[in-house]
């Protein structure tokens, strides 16, 4: 088990960006507001990639920097991946 940094843009965001890659029983910090907050990953997350920090229902928006970047295709639970297996991004246009 090791401690992975994240970023928090937004009080609204439902997930973070990963600094380093991440495994199940990892330990992912970030800072929400100016509290430091821990989310355990639930599985493999690669660097870059995003983390849900809260529950998001199927259905439900994922937001990322404040915005509504796509929706869950299926529940997800914090600390898991979240990325093109179980988010549909959403269309601008």
């Amino acid at each position: 088990m090791k401690m992975v940094n994240a970023m928090h843009v937004n009080s609204s965001d439902n997930c973070v960006t990963l600094t380093d890659h991440a495994v199940g029983g990892d330990m992912v910090s970030f800072l929400e507001g100016d509290s430091e907050t821990t989310v355990i990953a639930r599985g493999r997350i690669p660097a870059w990639h995003k983390m849900a920090i809260k529950s998001v229902k199927k259905g439900g928006d994922i937001y990322k920097y404040g915005s509504v970047i796509g929706a869950a295709v299926d529940n997800i639970e914090a600390g898991d991946h979240v990325h093109i297996h179980n988010l549909r991004s959403c269309v601008i246009g």
